[in-house]
């Protein structure tokens, strides 16, 4: 099955690239997907996602257009899935991924299309907090939890389940709302410095020199496609992940994505 998604997932990637193309959109490879590009020439092999940068510019102007055929633009703003991100998705509509299980969406093998957004270097950290804080409200509100994973769970998980249900929950709408107005608020800021809003990593990891986004992007070769790096590829991934040009011990190569349910064959709702 491994290799199947892998062949969906690069085909998702060129129908990316060439509707970019199209449409003039600038995007950049990231992440380990970078690493993957100039370390392999490719996709890591042990990984099994494909991630990318784009100016917030480019990302509104993504968010505006159609569909393009056989692929759907997966966002909080046109969709009427709960979607527990928000940043994009570019997915294969013949395909079903439910990524979490407390997360009842559908979408299909996908790429992440993060939003590069200005920030002043002073506010990045404030900012990005408020924004967690909002993102968290949120993300209780429309995760579910099993009656048998609150039996069995922890009595932490037991408060914040009584809390998720009495609070967050009968609040989704609000939170979503609240949400929403601070991506649009953050999202028209300018500043010295590009920063990621909905990421796993710390401040220090998605807070970025402007410069080294500057200039035409380096293009490289990723499984027999030619993507674009950032100027300042080394200097980001450096950033991120130090000596990323090492691999990791052999026990340690392994995917940190595990899909709850896949199906490679057509686009079904599993729940």
């Amino acid at each position: 099955m491994q290799d199947k998604y892998n062949t969906i997932l690069t085909a998702t990637l060129k129908a990316f690239s060439e509707f970019c193309a199209r449409e003039g959109l600038r995007w950049f490879i990231s992440f380990g997907s970078a690493i993957g590009t100039v370390r392999h020439g490719g996709m890591i092999p042990w990984d099994d996602d494909i991630d990318v940068y784009m100016p917030r510019e480019d990302f509104r102007k993504l968010l505006s257009l159609p569909d393009p055929e056989g692929y759907e633009i997966v966002h909080l703003s046109r969709s009427s899935q709960p979607l527990p991100y928000t940043y994009a998705k570019f997915c294969d509509a013949n395909s079903t991924i439910w990524e979490q299980r407390k997360y009842p969406c559908v979408i299909g093998v996908f790429i992440d299309v993060f939003p590069l957004d200005e920030v002043p270097a002073p506010q990045a950290h404030e900012l990005r907090k408020a924004y967690s804080e909002r993102l968290i409200a949120y993300k209780r509100g429309i995760r579910r939890t099993s009656w048998k994973q609150w039996l069995h769970g922890s009595l932490h998980d037991k408060v914040a389940t009584v809390q998720d249900f009495l609070y967050y929950r009968p609040f989704c709408r609000r939170s979503l709302r609240r949400l929403m107005s601070y991506d649009a608020r953050v999202a028209a800021l300018k500043g010295d410095k590009y920063i990621l809003y909905d990421n796993i990593y710390p401040d220090a990891k998605v807070v970025y020199d402007k410069s080294l986004f500057a200039g035409e992007p380096v293009m490289a070769d990723f499984d027999g496609l030619k993507v674009p790096l950032p100027s300042g590829n080394d200097a980001i991934l450096r950033q991120i992940y130090g000596d990323y040009m090492t691999p990791p011990p052999e026990d340690k190569r392994v995917s940190g994505h595990h899909q709850y349910y896949i199906n490679l064959e057509e686009r079904v709702c599993p729940f």
